[in-house]
């Protein structure tokens, strides 16, 4: 585990979607890349007007933080393009990864009006920014948009269980493989990575060994190990 620093925060925010959808023209999610993503789904065609007016784009480079343990809970993003990971710093200002956070990921749904993580960008990512008291009542009119918020939720405590399960019983060899094969499976869902045989490691060996509960060294030996096989 490594010490790290937040970097601050320099936001660029794109002209919202609402601007951009002309009156009678076709609303600017129908294209979006996330527009199949476990939230936005939810919401028909018909209806996505509704969503683009309560929504802001968000562009950030890698190495900046979207959001800071402690600010206000007011907005939630979705994850349109990029690489993100949510961590947390304990009292010694060690830092634990909690998540990586690809494309189609929502971000930023808390069950208290504060963050308690910290979500910063891996590589350039593009996100899209809704405002978190007007997302909530979409919910109520949208069943189908509500039922897949829960189903995402769930996702995430399975995956909170398998990180529990790969400290506690997993070597470090078996924990690198499975997080391996996990980013592969996701990677796998791109149409230009389709056949697996090959896929893209946006993090760090530090980051890794945040993650995973290693060393730096231990994940470099692993790493050379599994690449000689």
């Amino acid at each position: 585990v490594c010490d790290t620093k937040i970097m601050p925060m320099s936001q660029t925010l794109a002209p919202s979607p609402q601007a951009a959808s002309a009156a009678g023209a076709e609303p600017v999610c129908v294209h979006c890349p996330a527009r199949m993503s476990a939230l936005c789904a939810g919401v028909p065609d018909s209806e996505l007007l509704v969503l683009e007016t309560i929504s802001s784009h968000v562009q950030l480079a890698p190495g900046e933080t979207l959001i800071l343990d402690g600010d206000p809970a007011d907005h939630v993003y979705n994850v349109i393009s990029g690489e993100l990971m949510m961590t947390r710093l304990g009292s010694d200002s060690r830092r634990q990864i909690l998540a990586f956070l690809p494309a189609g990921t929502f971000i930023g749904f808390t069950s208290e009006n504060h963050y308690h993580f910290n979500v910063e960008t891996l590589t350039a990512c593009e996100l899209c920014r809704f405002e978190r008291d007007k997302l909530e009542p979409l919910f109520a009119a949208h069943p189908e948009m509500e039922r897949r918020f829960r189903q995402m939720a769930a996702r995430v405590i399975d995956a909170k269980h398998d990180l529990i399960f790969a400290l506690g019983r997993r070597n470090a060899t078996e924990r690198i493989a499975a997080f391996l094969l996990h980013l592969r499976d996701l990677q796998r869902q791109d149409e230009d990575n389709a056949d697996g045989r090959s896929w893209r490691i946006p993090m760090s060996r530090a980051d890794l060994a945040d993650y995973l509960g290693l060393t730096i060294e231990t994940v470099s030996r692993v790493l050379s190990r599994l690449k000689a096989k």
